[in-house]
């Protein structure tokens, strides 16, 4: 029987008066049949119910009876349950107890005919019968079996007997039974309806309009207006499902307060219903709707038919019956947590297999990677070497599709599951891929497994790379130079591709890591370009080249159109970083940061759609490049903070060095100098002094000492960072301009001559002829000139620099050249143009005090508290000639820059050669600075210098 309802009795007035009509013939001696049917939770019981109490209301004498699938196999057991009724007189019923007790023990063999009687049971049906016209005198009898569908042979040969003899009678036999696709009882059926005092009446689905008067008779009109559509929609217009819906409603509403306008069909009304449905269906129906469920749709009937080992027909049938009861519809179930609801009301283990099984059928159907890759995860296992390699091509399909979230599932479950080394080192570099995308130093768990997996043969190259990349990230390079090794080792140059990811490797290598190169021996040294054109080399190394041509030929208009094209033509993803990278890097050094703004600028939205911090990040970091060499200050610090935020700075590794250097050198020109030391006070690695990033970092920490009154710490870094350009084979002034800061640091010493020299050096150097460089170099020429020759250089500056490009640079020399004019008596053009660097000093959020001459080059400053704590220093042995006013240094005072930093370190501990490491100078010059230390100390050993030094701490230049 359908569960007990509580709802109003909705769309089936008109069933119930066909009903009251054949009562009322019924007591006119004309006695009929009607049989009930529809779908499961249509509302057959609660029709029979409310008509039996009707007609129990008219004095009609009732006998009811439930036929259930427990009792199906029991003979005459619903024909017990209509005679043991307690409203039967007891005379009645010690006649039916004596009559069924005989036909019990004849009937005992299950499944009896329903329509061939034999004698005795003749018998006993027509005692049953007399019975019942003697009930009939008193009144018309209602005799009331619900879900016929699982009556008894024997019950039904009798109502099949009584109905053949009851058309003179005051009987009306009401039977209701679920509709199906194949009849339970097609023989009793056929002989049912020959006989024209049967009546059929078919329950159907409610309408909209029916769920609305449902839902308003419970929730009032207002809100059966809010919750019809969802609610009608979610149920199917069954009214045993509505029903439940409402119940979970009003139970959260209740319990929570909250008011839900979409159905919550995993509430326990609606489980219950939902169970009760499934149970009255045909016997297979539960098994398909689990399958269809583990599916998600209801797909093919064959495929299904694979999943549980039933033939199609039957699937065909379930189907029809789970859509007619509206549970499910052309795609599968009406609402998904129905979906969830059934999965969820499985035994775990049971779920489980379902889903392997519906893996492998899948497979076998020749189903995409990612639906049967779905299963497996639904599964919680992959037991099979085959499931393995689905997972991996459905993760890579997902990445393919920016959904990294379930690629991570289906590698997850498959590295949990994989047992061979060779698809597991695969397995963990694919996972170490995606990891890197959110934190590069989350990704190196990874490095461990693959670094053995290196060592046993069973990395392929691109998986190499990819280690390789990451041990370079975090500044391991002993351990990437013998990853190289072993590749450069098995490569053959039979696989193309694998020689060209080695390629672009290594020239990737020899512009960010040129160090590495320069000390490994072998093979492993900086690429010479082949004669392969790059249109046929794969953008990995087309990117490279087209930087490497840069570096040693200085910028171009080819450079800048090959590294546009290679920009148009490839997507963001993991394996088009590093030539997206390099092609804007070749952007910036062709002094096209414009160019480079606009492109991070689309970049940086296709990495967040993606959800990838780690290259936001790295956008970010190249679009404060950018920024700050068109001069805009306040753009430059906004994104290099962004890159900041993106990643905490141990994520970063070593290319930390040239994000800071943005910032650094932003805040120092916009005059915010305690920001500034914020940024040289956050830790570093040792390691970025052996990669490009130390390069940056070295010349924005020089303008920095700059900035701040200390042109002798300035040099020394200027001069370090070109020193390591030389030696790596990266001097190019459009990449760091470190000549042009150490000829600012020597006209802030006054060093005139060694200024100039510097400046006529740089301009002799590859890219010194586009605009920006060469305007800004000329600008530094003109400073360390002569007061009559100025104007021209000024001039030629002003007309090379522009806004776009670089908007700092021609302030400075719109400034220089006002400084020269008024100098030279021109006070009205010195006036207008003074205005001019005035307005362009404005639009880079830069003090006006920039617009001073060289060598007054920097604003006036408040001293940082991380930068110096005292007066400044003597510039030691780098100072101009002449003699010192006041009295002579003695102690402390008396150390230059260069032997104070040493000391300082030194009384803290720190070891010579890690000193040395730090300043990039050798063991014996620590030593000897060392040596003058304690001399002009006057102390013997390291603990005493803690005390003369007032223990004063670290300069900011060992920050």
């Amino acid at each position: 029987m359908e569960a007990q309802q509580t709802h109003q009795l909705v769309e089936r007035q008109a069933e119930l008066a066909e009903l009251s009509a054949l009562l009322a013939e019924a007591g006119a001696g004309r006695g009929s049949v009607a049989l009930v049917s529809g779908p499961a939770g249509s509302g057959k019981t609660q029709l029979l119910q409310s008509f039996c109490k009707q007609a129990a209301d008219s004095s009609a004498f009732l006998l009811t009876a439930v036929a259930s699938r427990a009792e199906c196999e029991l003979p005459l057991g619903v024909m017990d349950q209509l005679f043991r009724c307690e409203t039967l007189p007891p005379d009645f019923r010690r006649r039916v107890n004596a009559l069924l007790a005989d036909e019990l023990a004849a009937n005992r063999a299950a499944g009896a005919d329903p329509v061939m009687m034999n004698q005795p049971s003749i018998t006993v049906a027509n005692e049953l019968r007399s019975l019942l016209l003697e009930l009939s005198e008193r009144g018309p009898v209602v005799v009331s079996i619900d879900d016929l569908q699982f009556a008894d042979g024997p019950s039904l040969q009798m109502l099949l007997f009584l109905q053949r003899r009851m058309k003179s009678s005051r009987l009306l036999l009401l039977l209701a039974e679920l509709s199906t696709v194949r009849s339970p009882h097609p023989v009793f059926h056929a002989e049912l309806f020959r006989q024209p005092n049967c009546r059929k009446i078919r329950l159907d689905m409610l309408t909209r309009s029916g769920a609305h008067t449902m839902i308003a008779a419970r929730l009032g009109p207002a809100k059966a207006q809010e919750l019809t559509d969802p609610y009608h929609e979610a149920s199917g217009g069954s009214p045993l499902f509505l029903s439940a819906l409402l119940d979970d409603y009003q139970a959260i509403h209740r319990l929570a307060g909250r008011l839900e306008t979409e159905p919550t069909v995993s509430q326990p009304a609606f489980r219950n219903a939902l169970t009760d449905c499934l149970y009255l269906a045909e016997p297979a129906a539960f098994d398909v709707a689990r399958a269809v469920a583990a599916l998600g749709t209801v797909g093919s009937s064959v495929l299904i038919g694979h999943i549980l080992g039933l033939n199609t027909a039957t699937v065909e049938h379930a189907i029809a019956s789970l859509t007619a009861t509206g549970l499910l519809d052309a795609e599968g179930f009406r609402h998904p947590a129905a979906r969830t609801a059934i999965l969820e009301e499985m035994p775990p283990e049971a779920r489980h297999a379902l889903h392997l099984r519906v893996a492998t059928a899948l497979q076998n159907e020749g189903a995409p990677p990612v639906t049967v890759a779905e299963q497996l995860v639904a599964a919680g296992t992959a037991p099979e070497a085959w499931m393995i390699n689905v997972l991996r091509d459905a993760a890579h399909g997902e990445l393919a599709a920016s959904r990294t979230g379930m690629a991570c599932e289906y590698l997850d479950l498959a590295l949990n599951n994989c047992r061979d080394s060779r698809p597991l080192a695969a397995l963990t570099a694919d996972r170490m891929r995606i990891e890197w995308q959110k934190s590069p130093l989350k990704a190196m768990r990874h490095a461990e497994r693959l670094k053995e997996a290196s060592r046993g043969g069973d990395l392929t190259g691109q998986d190499t790379g990819l280690l390789a990349r990451s041990l370079l990230w975090h500044g391991r390079y002993r351990e990437a130079r013998e990853t190289l090794t072993r590749w450069e080792a098995n490569d053959t140059g039979s696989d193309r591709v694998e020689s060209e990811e080695l390629a672009a490797l290594t020239g990737w290598m020899a512009y960010s890591f040129p160090a590495l190169l320069t000390e490994s021996a072998g093979s492993a040294a900086t690429p010479e370009p082949d004669a392969c054109p790059d249109s046929a080399r794969p953008f990995g190394r087309q990117a490279v080249s087209v930087l490497f041509r840069l570096l040693a030929d200085g910028p171009g208009d080819e450079a800048v159109a090959s590294a546009e094209g290679i920009l148009h033509s490839i997507g963001l993803g993991t394996a088009t970083l590093e030539s997206l990278h390099a092609a804007l890097l070749t952007l910036i050094c062709a002094d096209r940061p414009d160019r480079a703004a606009s492109w991070c600028e689309e970049l940086l939205k296709e990495a967040e759609q993606q959800g990838a911090p780690t290259w936001q990040a790295v956008f970010a970091a190249i679009r404060a490049d950018a920024a700050f060499r068109q001069g805009d200050m306040a753009t430059a610090v906004k994104q290099g903070e962004a890159a900041l935020s993106q990643l905490p700075c141990p994520s970063w590794g070593v290319g930390i060095g040239g994000l800071l250097a943005n910032l650094i050198l932003a805040t120092t020109m916009m005059g915010q100098h305690e920001k500034a030391v914020k940024y040289i006070r956050l830790p570093v690695p040792d390691t970025i002094f052996e990669s490009r990033y130390g390069l940056h970092y070295l010349h924005a920490r020089g303008h920095f000492h700059l900035a701040t009154d200390r042109p002798a710490a300035a040099l020394t870094d200027f001069e370090s960072c070109g020193r390591l350009m030389t030696t790596w084979g990266l001097d190019l002034p459009s990449l760091i301009s470190w000549r042009g800061g150490a000829a600012e640091a020597s006209l802030a010493l006054g060093l005139k001559s060694r200024a100039r020299t510097l400046i006529e050096e740089q301009l002799t150097r590859p890219g010194t002829q586009q605009p920006r460089t060469r305007g800004a170099s000329l600008r530094l020429l003109a400073a360390a000139g002569d007061i009559e020759d100025r104007p021209a250089l000024l001039q030629e500056a002003v007309s090379l620099l522009q806004p776009d490009t670089g908007r700092f640079e021609l302030a400075r020399a719109l400034a220089d050249l006002s400084a020269a004019y008024h100098e030279l008596g021109e006070h009205d053009r010195a006036r207008g143009t003074a205005e001019r660097a005035a307005d362009m000093m404005t639009s880079c959020h830069i003090p006006a005090q920039w617009a001073q001459p060289l060598p007054v080059v920097r604003p006036p400053h408040s001293a940082p508290t991380a930068a110096s704590a005292g007066p400044s220093r003597s510039a030691g042995p780098d100072a101009p000639d002449g003699p010192r006013k006041g009295r002579k240094p003695v102690g402390a005072e008396a150390l230059s820059d260069a032997e104070r930093r040493v000391a300082e370190l030194a009384a803290q501990g720190v070891p010579n050669r890690a000193i040395g490491r730090k300043f990039f100078i050798t063991v014996s010059t620590v030593e000897q600075h060392l040596t003058r230390v304690y001399r002009k100390l006057d102390v013997s050993r390291r603990s005493d210098l803690s005390a003369k030094l007032h223990g004063s701490p670290p300069e900011a230049e060992s920050a």
